[in-house]
C-alpha cells in the first residue's frame, strides 16, 4: 500500500524519499509529516496578504506573519539540529521570540514564503539520509516528552510545527478564509 499526497510524500510502504533513496523505517513516518506540514504550511498562506497577516484575535495573541517566521525559522534551527549550516533567516529577530511583544518588525510574507521553500527542500534531503547510528545518537538540547535521541528530537520538533501550523488555520478562520486545505 502506498500513500500519495501529491505534495512530494513519497510512498511509506516503500520506505525510499522522492529521489529514490531509502529512509531509516524509523524515520519515515517522521519525514512523511515534516513534508505534510511543508504543503500544510504553505495551504495555510494561501491567499494571505500583509494586511491579513498581521491580523490579532485580540492583544493576547500572535498573528500569522508572527507564527508563519517563527516556523520558518524553527525550520532553520532544525537544520542546525541535524548538523547543517542554516542560518536563522531575517536576521534571527523571530529565533527566541515568544511574542509579538519581543519584535520590532516582522518579515513580510514575500520573505517569508520563498524562505520556507528553501529551508524545506534542504531539511527534507537530509532527513532521508540519516542512519540508523545517527538517529539512534543523544541529541541535544533534549526535548520533553521524547527519547534523548536525535529521533526523538525530530519527533518533537515536526510535532512542534503541526501545533503551530494549527494555529495558522484557525487564523484562517478568523479572517472568514475557506479552511486550511490538505490538497
Amino acid at each position: 500500500m502506498s500513500f500519495s499526497t501529491g505534495w512530494g510524500a513519497r510512498p511509506t510502504s516503500a520506505g525510499s524519499c522522492p529521489d529514490g533513496m531509502p529512509t531509516h523505517p524509523s524515520l519515515a513516518p517522521l519525514a512523511d509529516l515534516f513534508r505534510l506540514n511543508t504543503a500544510l504550511f504553505r495551504n495555510t498562506l494561501a491567499s494571505l496578504d500583509e494586511v491579513d497577516a498581521s491580523a490579532r484575535p485580540n492583544e493576547h495573541t500572535n498573528s500569522a506573519a508572527f507564527i508563519g517566521g517563527h516556523l520558518v525559522e524553527t525550520r532553520a534551527w532544525m537544520g542546525r539540529y541535524l548538523g547543517l549550516d542554516t542560518k536563522a533567516p531575517f536576521g534571527g529577530v523571530l529565533e527566541h521570540a515568544t511574542s509579538l511583544d519581543q519584535v520590532k518588525e516582522l518579515p513580510p510574507l514575500a520573505e517569508i514564503r520563498p524562505m520556507w521553500e528553501t529551508l524545506s527542500e534542504v531539511v527534507s534531503a537530509h532527513l532521508d539520509q540519516l542512519t540508523e547510528v545517527e538517529l539512534a545518537s543523544l541529541g541535544s538540547p533534549k526535548f520533553p516528552g521524547v527519547a534523548p535521541t536525535l529521533l526523538g528530537g525530530i519527533a518533537f520538533l515536526v510535532q512542534h510545527e503541526s501545533y503551530h501550523i494549527g494555529q495558522l488555520a484557525y487564523l484562517r478562520k478568523y479572517l472568514g478564509l475557506p479552511p486550511m486545505s490538505y490538497r
